[in-house]
């Protein structure tokens, strides 16, 4: 049961969060940025673009389409928000159930009522929904999330009853406590990393709430998973679960061993002398039948194998050619179910998926931009929320940075709206090079903000029921997609795209393309969404037609204007010749 620090400790962690976004005004309405946050790594924006509360909000309060590496998991959120201690001793209210079930037939059955019965926002999601459905595997999570009590177990299993028969249906309650520990658990590092398999040497098998697969790794691929990102020759003890973390150096007898094996000649007997190494994570991804496949290990931790680790990792340090014959025999295990890694690893141990950026949060490249941000009075973020104690103006978000060069000189508007994980993956080089400069980010997020503040206006009077023009909501998914127009029209243009204040000025041309080319696609697809074509690569592509296309008129009608200037400068020179030549006869006369 939550006490009085969980309520202080959630008191000040949703006052620190009013700024962060337009939306979070109120600790009410912080509180529910802050869970978004935590619970599904979103920005921000994605943050803002998720809400749906408020009038005909259908007892839907935010919704999040998650389509990040590869998923397709469709959430939907409750909040309840109390202001007193003495009411977070309350249950989180059951009377909203119903409310959700409904929602959730009808968006099943997709009935022809249910967008009209909805807000703007809901709309749009219930639509986005839709096309998440048409997709493999779609899955649903619904959150039930207060600062108080959990709903009761007999209304909690009514409601699991009730989704049962969907199957793909998970629900998740989150009280003040829980919340809490999240907060406290997502301090701890949180770890992602490739690594490589031997050969086809690997088998897989799935029960229920838990995905193993057990595999082979060369020792060096281990000594690389667990070595420091900042100091190589040192070990990353956040790799490890806290009963056994601490490593009792070669001078334990076991250890030693095992040293001593991985150097000896007989080193090839090691995957069948040692116990091998145990792994759990939030979820793993591979290519089935390939060789020799690289392993992407989501928020891992080595369980089972800490000495193993420590141990060949010194003996790299000695002698990193005699590991090249070493092989390890591994498990990994993949379950966000925190009973089952509390089992696996002995230990309740269940943390949040790291955000990729953190694995180049060290980057030399990083580092540099910092320094040049920080020359010019801007605090970068290489990691999130790092510099929170500076006025949110000051402060420049690596992520959100990356994702408007991306879309606005990286031409991938639709990457950086939906995708914008790979930026830290594949990306990476893409957008942080040594072409990148401060300049370019800078210049790239000041032109979206522009852009983002008309989107701000559109949602604030969607929320507020006030009246706006329905042919500007395509700036709730298309805003990166204007921001790459501004770009192609600086080009077209022959403006620099770095000269801030002429790119600002191509917005309203920018907004205009685009408009058209949403009101163009959607006369010819009946079935037209907003998310939906702005996910299509090839959007762009009709961006830069319409681009050519408004920049040739613009050019034609300038010349019309020149000529016309220019006639009319010649016919006034002629009359002012006939003038002065009328004077003359004049005064001679």
């Amino acid at each position: 049961m939550a006490n009085l620090i969980d309520w202080n400790a959630m008191q000040h962690k949703c006052k620190a969060y009013i700024g962060e976004s337009d939306y979070a005004k109120s600790e009410r309405s912080a509180f529910t940025h802050v869970v978004l946050e935590y619970q599904l790594d979103l920005s921000s924006e994605e943050i803002s673009d998720s809400i749906t509360d408020g009038a005909q909000d259908r007892g839907i309060d935010a919704v999040y389409v998650d389509e990040r590496d590869g998923c397709n998991d469709i959430h939907l959120f409750q909040f309840k928000y109390v202001s007193e201690f003495k009411k977070a001793k309350n249950n989180f209210p059951s009377n909203e159930i119903d409310k959700v079930l409904t929602f959730v037939a009808e968006l099943l059955n997709k009935e022809p009522g249910l967008i009209p019965s909805c807000n703007s926002m809901l709309g749009a999601k219930v639509q986005q929904m839709w096309d998440a459905l048409a997709n493999p595997n779609p899955a649903f999570h619904v959150h039930f999330c207060g600062n108080c009590e959990a709903m009761v177990d007999d209304q909690q299993a009514r409601l699991a009853a009730s989704l049962a028969p969907y199957h793909s249906f998970t629900v998740h309650h989150h009280s003040l406590e829980s919340l809490v520990r999240d907060f406290l658990e997502t301090k701890r590092p949180r770890l992602d990393a490739d690594i490589k398999a031997v050969d086809k040497n690997y088998f897989e098998r799935t029960d229920g709430k838990i995905r193993g697969l057990i595999c082979t790794f060369e020792a060096n691929e281990i000594v690389k998973l667990v070595a420091n990102p900042d100091n190589p020759a040192e070990v990353r003890p956040d790799a490890f679960d806290d009963n056994v973390r601490i490593y009792l150096t070669k001078k334990n007898s076991v250890n030693r061993k095992i040293l001593e094996t991985a150097l000896s000649d007989e080193n090839s007997e090691f995957w069948y002398l040692n116990n091998g190494i145990t792994i759990t994570c939030d979820s793993f991804s591979y290519q089935p039948g390939e060789r020799g496949p690289t392993i992407a290990l989501k928020n891992f931790q080595i369980v089972n194998g800490g000495q193993t680790s420590n141990a060949l990792f010194e003996a790299h340090a000695q002698d990193k050619t005699k590991l090249s014959d070493v092989l390890v025999l591994a498990r990994i295990y993949q379950t966000q179910d925190h009973d089952i890694t509390s089992k696996i690893a002995e230990a309740t141990n269940s943390q949040t998926p790291i955000k990729t950026r953190d694995l180049h949060s060290n980057d030399e490249i990083q580092k540099k931009l910092e320094e040049a941000f920080s020359d010019n009075g801007l605090y970068y973020e290489r990691k999130s929320r790092q510099h929170s104690d500076q006025p949110k103006s000051s402060r420049i978000d690596a992520l959100e940075a990356a994702q408007a060069l991306l879309a606005y000189l990286g031409g991938l508007p639709e990457v950086a709206k939906k995708d914008r994980g790979r930026i830290f993956r594949d990306l990476y080089s893409t957008v942080f090079n040594a072409e990148t400069t401060h300049e370019k980010l800078l210049v790239a997020l000041r032109v979206y903000e522009e852009i983002q503040k008309q989107k701000r206006d559109l949602q604030r009077k969607l929320r507020a029921k006030e009246e706006v023009d329905a042919s500007l909501l395509f700036l709730i998914d298309g805003g990166y997609h204007v921001l790459f127009a501004v770009n192609e029209l600086c080009l077209a243009e022959e403006i620099s795209p770095l000269d801030q204040s002429q790119a600002i000025k191509q917005i309203p041309s920018a907004m205009t393309i685009v408009k058209r080319a949403v009101a163009k696609e959607m006369k010819a697809d009946r079935g037209f969404t907003t998310n939906r074509y702005f996910k299509d690569p090839r959007t762009k592509r009709d961006i830069q037609r319409a681009v050519v296309g408004f920049s040739a008129k613009k050019k034609s009608a300038k010349k019309k204007s020149a000529k016309k200037k220019s006639a009319k400068k010649k016919s006034a020179k002629k009359k002012s010749a006939k003038k002065k030549s009328a004077k003359k006869k004049s005064a001679k006369e």
